[in-house]
């Protein structure tokens, strides 16, 4: 069996996912380059993608090639582990691996200060399509940056599903746990609207994207959430069918300067009967004496 024929294989089998309805975005992280001052340990840039793989995995969001596969396939294709960034290494190592996107930057030491620098690039192009970078006053936090950089690509990443029920002012979204849900996360309702073309062409660019609400998961099982609106633009928008995209803080922040977008109604609660927790007193007034 040929070498390439066997990396394609252990790709197959390293890559299917455990169920086909789960789909995660498939990336490549490799070994991060050291620059500047020297660091204690000279496997640090293995160190770092190690703990970069590990936090990405731990996200639910996506299927890393193990390294170790990874490393193989590169040596055989006469790859480096670090510093594949021209266009047309990128792009050999995409068809090989079947991803789509690579994960490769550096570590910079100077002045006694750390700084991580992450790239995402493009297997379609071979450009940078997100940078991302953190840096703190010592080497002993260089895991906690490494978190940092992991929740940095993850933005990047939004997960996107559809609300599958409404009652009253809690939905029900068809994203769980599998995928990363979390309580607290927030999410932005949207629906499509006109399909954009080029006028001479006809070929589809993009599709127009309304807004209309926002809301906060607050109970997250393995395959679906339940959350509450915070927002919406009318009285009964976020329905079943609608979308919503993870949110990202500059999209919180324009809802709340939209003076369209209303808090959501809270549900009115029937009052409590007298002797239960949390019930008032009921004031009698005296009969009147004549």
């Amino acid at each position: 069996m040929s070498a390439l024929l066997f990396s394609t294989l252990a790709i197959m089998a390293f890559s299917s996912p455990a169920s086909a309805e789960i789909k995660k975005t498939k990336i490549a992280v490799l070994d991060f380059s050291t620059q500047g001052e020297e660091f204690s340990t000279k496997d640090m840039g293995k160190i770092v993608s190690e703990w970069l793989i590990t936090g990405l995995v731990e996200t639910g969001r996506f299927d890393v090639i193990e390294r170790r596969l990874l490393e193989k396939i590169m040596e055989e294709h006469k790859l480096g582990m670090s510093g594949v960034v021209d266009p047309s290494s990128v792009a050999e190592l995409g068809k090989i691996l079947g991803v789509k996107t690579v994960v490769s930057g550096t570590i910079l030491g100077f002045e006694g200060t750390v700084e991580i620098n992450a790239r995402l690039i493009s297997v379609d192009t071979g450009s940078i399509i997100a940078a991302e970078k953190v840096h703190a006053s010592s080497a002993t936090r260089l895991n906690d940056l490494v978190s940092q950089i992991t929740e940095k690509i993850v933005l990047a990443f939004p997960l996107e599903g559809y609300i599958i029920q409404r009652n009253g002012n809690k939905v029900t979204i068809d994203l769980g746990k599998r995928m990363g849900v979390k309580p607290g996360m927030e999410f932005v309702a949207f629906r499509e609207g006109k399909v954009l073309k080029h006028p001479k062409t006809g070929e589809v660019l993009d599709v127009e994207t309304i807004v209309i609400g926002e809301i906060e998961i607050t109970d997250a099982r393995d395959k679906t959430s339940t959350a509450t609106i915070l927002k919406e633009l009318k009285d009964g928008s976020i329905e079943y069918g609608a979308m919503v995209r993870s949110s990202t803080k500059g999209q919180a922040v324009t809802m709340d300067q939209d003076d369209n977008f209303k808090p959501a109604k809270k549900k009115k609660e029937e009052p409590k009967d007298e002797g239960e927790p949390g019930a008032k007193p009921k004031v009698r007034v005296p009969a009147p004496t004549f």
